[in-house]
């Protein structure tokens, strides 16, 4: 059986961008004469009926929302789902649920196949490295509410945490205990909150004139947190401090510690962005870190979706950015 024939084939043997195919499919935009004609020649070469695209779904309901995730294992964005599905069973929508593994091919064939599937609506955790096909998608007024990772310049909506302030809370605390050497294990740089985080952490260390040496790219992982404390203990002026950019690293960090046996808050200061979850909860010390709502932001992100649905599936432009709390444990203490 041959290959279905998507309008991304169609794009890629016109050599054009998929947003423009899809203009000229959907007859829509201003679109040059000369790639009009080469998007023309490849549907008919590839013999392309747009029989499955959105120009359907102004008179068809599926009665589905789509949600794509980054990881379907992690306890944040399983919690975030639950969120969603709260909300969106009580107004009988059914939900399809799938992961990037943070793999933008993975993200970029999902969004196709949920706009050919004729889903009613999605929520899209992205990479961000598919912008070019979100707003494809917006373009052809299917709803999106991109959550956790904000990516402020698409014309979709956002619900996220504020990651930006809940890493500034993180040093402004430690500063305040009067740590000088901090240790920071960042996440994936590739990724939108990766290097929101990032960002926030170094330019809050700047601010209060502390020491930016100690740096460690865990990527996310529990691997990398484990690793990070063996660098860090190779250093001179080893850090009285650590912040982790999330819970896994967080993990490994007291993990690595605890083979060190290093005592902590005693000897070491730990923070993190995001609590240790589930069986994490069982570890000692109770971490000091910076509280997200996934489950709130998975709420509010159907909600809103939902609205836009009821209001025909026009862009509404809503941006919430829930702001983080530290909760305080008993990994933290003065600096001696």
């Amino acid at each position: 059986m041959n290959k279905k024939v998507t309008i991304r084939d169609v794009a890629e043997l016109a050599g054009v961008s998929l947003g423009t195919a899809s203009k000229v499919i959907n007859n829509t935009g201003n679109v040059q004469i000369e790639l009009k004609d080469k998007v023309n020649a490849a549907i008919k070469a590839l013999q392309y009926s747009p029989n499955m695209i959105a120009r359907s779904l102004k008179s068809s309901v599926s009665k589905t929302i789509a949600v794509l995730l980054s990881n379907l294992t992690n306890p944040f964005q399983m919690t975030l789902a639950k969120g969603i599905e709260e909300v969106i069973f009580e107004k009988d929508y059914l939900f399809i649920i799938s992961s990037t593994n943070e793999n933008p091919t993975i993200e970029r064939k999902n969004l196709q196949m949920f706009y050919e599937q004729r889903v009613d609506g999605i929520i899209l955790c992205s990479t961000g490295h598919v912008n070019e096909e979100i707003i494809s998608l917006a373009e052809r007024n299917i709803p999106i509410v991109l959550v956790d990772r904000p990516i402020s310049h698409l014309p979709v909506n956002i619900v996220a945490d504020d990651n930006f302030i809940g890493m500034e809370k993180l040093v402004t605390y430690l500063y305040e205990l009067g740590h000088k050497e901090i240790g920071v294990v960042h996440g994936d740089l590739n990724t939108i909150h990766g290097r929101i985080r990032h960002k926030a952490v170094l330019q809050s260390l700047v601010k209060y004139g502390l020491s930016t040496r100690h740096q460690y790219i865990g990527d996310f992982t529990y691997k990398g947190g484990q690793n990070a404390v063996d660098y860090f203990l190779s250093t001179t002026n080893v850090p009285t401090a650590i912040i982790t950019s999330n819970n896994n690293m967080t993990a490994g960090v007291l993990k690595a510690c605890q083979n060190y046996k290093i005592t902590i808050p005693e000897q070491l200061t730990v923070v993190s962005f995001g609590e240790l979850e589930y069986e994490w909860d069982l570890i000692v010390p109770k971490v000091t870190s910076v509280v997200q709502s996934p489950r709130e932001i998975g709420k509010k992100a159907a909600t809103i979706l939902l609205e836009q649905l009821k209001n025909g599936g026009h862009h509404q432009n809503i941006q919430i950015f829930i702001e983080p709390e530290i909760v305080i444990g008993n990994s933290s203490s003065p600096l001696h």
